[in-house]
């Protein structure tokens, strides 16, 4: 009321060139907005790998929710990660370099991967971020107080019904993310990790690496060399499947062949990801008897896609909207023979 008694009258041409004034002011806020949002992603995918620290965190999918003590240790030697189950099941997982470890007291065993560059827990697989830009949109938001630390939002979200939106909270000092939400279509919350304390460390005692579930640690590295060998693992293999109609933004960054227990064929697994999201992708060979799983499914934020084609079972699951996996299950074909 104040503000239009004291407004004197304005031409047509006038309101033209305020408004026009009015939208070029807010595309070069959302710019400098945009451009400081990925600046602060940059700074915290950098810091992931940098910094050594101990925190406690709580981790919910759906209605699950635990808690976990995570150590991480970054040095010349190179990046440990140590996660405790404080909820729930007792159990453990270490990463060091290219070996996830995962200890498991109460059901006697141990489960040992290769993984190629095992990441971070608290790392947000975020690559090509100019890249990502094309199918997210990138905000900057409000601080606010987590684990006793002051944090910068960061909204991502989808510009497309292909994928799921993220926030994410960084520490406004080490830019190590504090929190993180995962949110579906409806905007319904699928994913949530938050930490309750984090401290930076300039370095880890190798003690506090080392399995508190087993009994020592030449115990643990004894059971490892008892496993038997992982069989016919295959990363080089020329794929007999494809997709031939992959959602926009979506290309492949893995592919290999393995075989499953009590399976005489190997599956062809791959991975397809559009920076941010990834879908991993089965293919198996039915057996005689096989009682396959064929259609939609949902395990808390993350769905499945079960098809059948000639014969073979395609599986294809991720955090990602039903409609993506739909498509990418319907859409492998086999390789045509050249």
């Amino acid at each position: 009321m104040f503000a239009s008694s004291v407004m004197a009258p304005i031409s047509k041409l006038q309101a033209r060139l305020l408004l026009a004034g009015m939208l070029f002011w807010s595309a070069t806020l959302w710019a400098q907005t945009s451009d400081e949002a990925i600046a602060l992603l940059e700074e915290m995918a950098q810091a992931v790998h940098q910094l050594s620290y101990v925190g406690t965190f709580v981790y919910q999918q759906g209605d699950q929710l635990q808690t976990m003590r995570i150590i991480r240790s970054v040095s010349d030697a190179g990046e440990v990660e140590r996660l405790v189950a404080i909820s729930g099941q007792t159990r453990e997982v270490i990463r060091a370099s290219d070996r996830v470890t995962c200890i498991l007291p109460e059901d006697s065993s141990i489960v040992v991967e290769q993984a190629s560059t095992p990441r971070p827990f608290t790392a947000i697989p975020i690559e090509r971020l100019d890249f990502l830009g094309k199918h997210y949109q990138i905000q900057l938001a409000d601080s606010d107080r987590i684990a006793g630390m002051m944090a910068r939002q960061v909204n991502i979200l989808p510009r497309d019904g292909y994928r799921y939106g993220q926030r994410l909270w960084l520490d406004e000092h080490s830019k190590l993310p504090l929190r993180s939400e995962v949110f579906d279509e409806q905007g319904e919350i699928v994913e949530k990790l938050f930490f309750t304390s984090l401290e930076i460390r300039d370095s880890i005692p190798e003690e506090m690496l080392l399995p508190s579930s087993v009994g020592d640690h030449d115990q643990l590295l004894e059971l490892e060399r008892q496993l038997p060998p992982r069989r016919g693992i295959s990363g080089g293999a020329p794929a007999a499947w494809q997709s031939d109609d992959l959602p926009t933004g979506f290309r492949q960054k893995v592919q290999r062949r393995h075989f499953l227990p009590n399976k005489f064929y190997q599956v062809e697994h791959h991975v397809y990801s559009d920076g941010l999201a990834s879908v991993s992708v089965f293919v198996e060979q039915l057996d005689e008897g096989d009682l396959p799983l064929t259609g939609p499914s949902r395990i808390g934020g993350v769905n499945v896609y079960g098809h059948l084609h000639n014969g073979h079972l395609i599986t294809v699951l991720g955090e990602v909207p039903e409609i993506t996996v739909r498509q990418i299950a319907r859409s492998m074909t086999p390789v045509s023979s050249p």
